[in-house]
């Protein structure tokens, strides 16, 4: 498949110019300091801004012409590195790092799962251009879905700016927003629990129309779980879904100390 038909069909929008790229990099907070990884580099508009600002900055670009492109357009920023490769496959950087980046909207999830299924990864923050509607799901307080649950309790999820279509060339059908990925300090839970967690989350929502009492296994006295709901805040015939990731941190953390020889 070549890099211009894969683009095409996951949906890729160049931002409009120079001067929307360096508001967008000005907003993340980018310093001199940054190891900045970008994906989906295109021919180096956001790059540009990137390295104008940033102590490193590695872009990350499929398509082999536009990598080319990216090249000679950053011929002149010694601290760029401009890769050609799916950002997909390539191993993340094992020093604190960065990421900017506007993705193409067919790839947001898969990115996602990329960027935060993991917070051994030293990624500090992501400003992200998605789709509107997306950025809003991803950060919303219960995204419902046991996946962002898990991300939440290692990264705050928040959405940054909207850009309309005139953003963008060719411009989308609909508007786009900037999704911001903070890490938390501390975490909700322990980054070395971090696959005992998602799999306490992923196990209540294989039968998510169940209260939480009877979804986990083993299940909560209906005791337990009134004294918990009080305590986190939700109602005591709550369903998966309708807990947040701080709440669902707080069930982890009873189940950890309450468990013989402890969960860790």
């Amino acid at each position: 498949m070549s890099g211009r038909v894969r683009r095409a069909e996951l949906g890729q929008h160049f931002l409009a110019g120079g001067w929307l790229a360096a508001e967008l990099v000005e907003q993340a907070g980018i310093g001199a300091d940054d190891l900045v990884l970008e994906i989906g580099a295109g021919t180096g508009v956001l790059t540009e801004a990137l390295a104008r600002r940033a102590g490193r900055v590695v872009a990350v670009e499929y398509d082999p012409r536009l990598a080319e492109r990216a090249r000679r357009r950053l011929a002149g920023y010694p601290n760029v590195r401009v890769v050609t490769a799916d950002a997909l496959a390539l191993p993340p950087p094992r020093r604190p790092f960065r990421v900017v980046a506007n993705l193409p909207f067919g790839s947001t999830a898969a990115m996602l799962r990329r960027l935060l299924g993991d917070p051994r990864t030293a990624l500090e923050r992501a400003d992200l251009v998605v789709q509107e509607q997306a950025a809003r799901r991803y950060a919303a307080r219960r995204p419902g879905t046991p996946e962002t649950i898990a991300w939440g309790a290692w990264y705050d999820l928040a959405t940054g700016r909207r850009l309309g279509p005139s953003s963008f060339r060719p411009p989308p059908r609909v508007g786009a927003a900037v999704l911001v990925a903070r890490r938390r300090r501390p975490p909700l839970v322990p980054v070395g629990r971090h696959r005992r967690f998602t799999a306490l989350v992923g196990s209540a929502f294989r039968h998510p129309g169940l209260p939480v009492r009877r979804a986990l296994v083993p299940p909560f006295s209906y005791r337990q779980l009134r004294r918990l709901a009080r305590d986190l805040g939700f109602p005591v015939d709550a369903r998966p879904a309708d807990l947040d990731a701080v709440q669902w941190a707080g069930l982890y953390a009873f189940l950890d100390n309450a468990r013989p020889g402890k969960m860790g």
